[in-house]
């Protein structure tokens, strides 16, 4: 007798027991509908300077322990900056404001989307780094999560031998990801792959 009720016994609790999985699969999709899922924001804290950075605030007659201004205009200057780049998946690794020449900035973002990034996301930080003129210098250096560079732009006034001035400038992209950035540099081919990110 118990063994002749066994098998729909079996068969009754098995049926609850898949049921209530997809019901917690159900649950679970229905919880996240029409919600996109935020891209995880790289942790790396700390990177040390590009030679490219070194040179730049050499350049300047700056170095990396050179303190950052302490001015109203340089906080001001800050927090515009933070805010333009506080975005899903990017970390700011380091912000300096220096107070000469005419609050010369130092931006390292870590971004856990690159192509994304410089697609959709860098372009309003831009102008927060630049300005007209020969008397703004600015760098600008962007990782991925791993910290393995994805783009780096420097620019800094100049002074030929002649003592006319000019501007010197560099300019890195990751190749393959040149025609996601908003940065382009004169020479750049003109058989520029599309960019991977939508």
């Amino acid at each position: 007798m118990t063994d002749s009720l066994a098998p729909p016994y079996s068969c009754q609790k098995m049926r609850v027991v898949v049921l209530s999985a997809v019901a917690l699969v159900s649950a679970g999709l229905l919880s996240g509908c029409g919600a996109q899922a935020q891209p995880a924001t790289p942790h790396l804290k700390a990177l040390s300077p590009s030679k490219t950075e070194r040179e730049w605030l050499q350049g300047l007659s700056l170095n990396v322990s050179s303190p950052a201004a302490s001015t109203p205009a340089a906080a001001k200057k800050a927090e515009a900056i933070q805010g333009s780049a506080r975005v899903p998946g990017v970390e700011i690794v380091r912000l300096k404001v220096f107070e000469s020449p005419a609050l010369t900035t130092s931006l390292v973002l870590a971004a856990s989307r690159p192509a994304y990034f410089l697609l959709h996301q860098l372009k309003p930080i831009i102008p927060q780094l630049t300005a007209s003129g020969n008397d703004i210098a600015y760098y600008l250096r962007v990782v991925d999560a791993r910290g393995k560079n994805v783009l780096e732009w420097s620019g800094r006034p100049a002074r030929s031998s002649s003592a006319k001035a000019f501007f010197h400038g560099t300019l890195y992209v990751r190749p393959g990801l040149e025609g996601c950035s908003p940065i382009v540099a004169v020479g750049f081919s003109t058989s520029i792959p599309p960019c991977p990110s939508k």
